[in-house]
């Protein structure tokens, strides 16, 4: 980690402003009260990440296959069917995988390969499960080991991501590449920026205590991706006027 910067993949954001956009993120007052008011953005927390659903850490009731809902991810009444289909083999492997299991330690001892692709290998080969693609399966099962497996969608992808060799980026473009192959290898790499970078002290300490690192990581990974490094969000009393 540089001095001013915290970099994702192959972009970077100023400290500053990934701080801005973690505080923000998880600032749950300023969340209810832009929904209450209907106006400015509103984001998922706590909506998502304490949402209850009366299920222990090994079982996907009905209510964890919507927690995508509120993370704009879906699922659809297809992918709700389908993600009921392939339960008793996702509660399986989550079975194998000790709660208080981190990324890095994983990484470190060479299991998340095997672990996190088992997890996603019900989506392959591709269209396996219709209606389900990676980002809405990883929402799913975040909640369930939220220290070793990240969350993942288009932005996220576009950080790490290319379709041609570029310079600063670890991945391109693999026609044909397994789900179950891609997604350990994009944790490994997010696991290698936060080693490298200690995030911990820098990011996690903008975040509520209960909040996971990677969870964290993803908000700032997702403003990137997105094109919001020169956007900042509205205050709480400057969307309570109506700005």
């Amino acid at each position: 980690m540089t001095a001013q910067h915290i970099h994702v993949g192959g972009r970077r954001v100023d400290i500053e402003k990934a701080a801005f956009w973690i505080k923000d993120y998880f600032d749950q007052t300023a969340n209810r009260e832009a929904a209450a008011l209907g106006k400015g953005p509103v984001y998922a927390y706590p909506a998502y990440d304490r949402l209850a659903t009366g299920s222990g850490p090994n079982e996907l009731n009905d209510g964890d296959l919507l927690a995508p809902l509120v993370l704009n991810a879906g699922p659809s009444l297809k992918a709700v069917y389908s993600l009921q289909s392939v339960r008793p083999a996702l509660e399986r492997s989550l079975a194998e995988i000790p709660t208080n299991l981190t990324l890095h330690t994983a990484v470190e001892k060479g299991t998340h390969t095997k672990l996190l692709g088992d997890l996603v290998s019900v989506l392959d080969p591709f269209g396996a499960l219709p209606g389900v693609q990676l980002t809405t399966l990883v929402k799913v099962l975040h909640r369930k080991r939220p220290l070793l497996i990240p969350l993942f969608d288009d932005n996220v992808r576009r950080c790490y991501w290319t379709r041609e060799p570029t310079a600063g980026y670890p991945m391109t473009r693999v026609r044909n590449r397994r789900d179950a192959e891609f997604f350990p290898l994009l944790a490994g790499f997010i696991d290698a920026d936060l080693e490298r970078q200690r995030e911990d002290t820098v990011l996690a300490s903008h975040a509520p205590a209960d909040t996971t690192l990677l969870r964290v990581f993803d908000v700032v990974a997702w403003r990137l991706g997105r094109g919001d490094a020169g956007r900042w969000r509205r205050t709480a009393v400057q969307r309570a006027a109506g700005k």
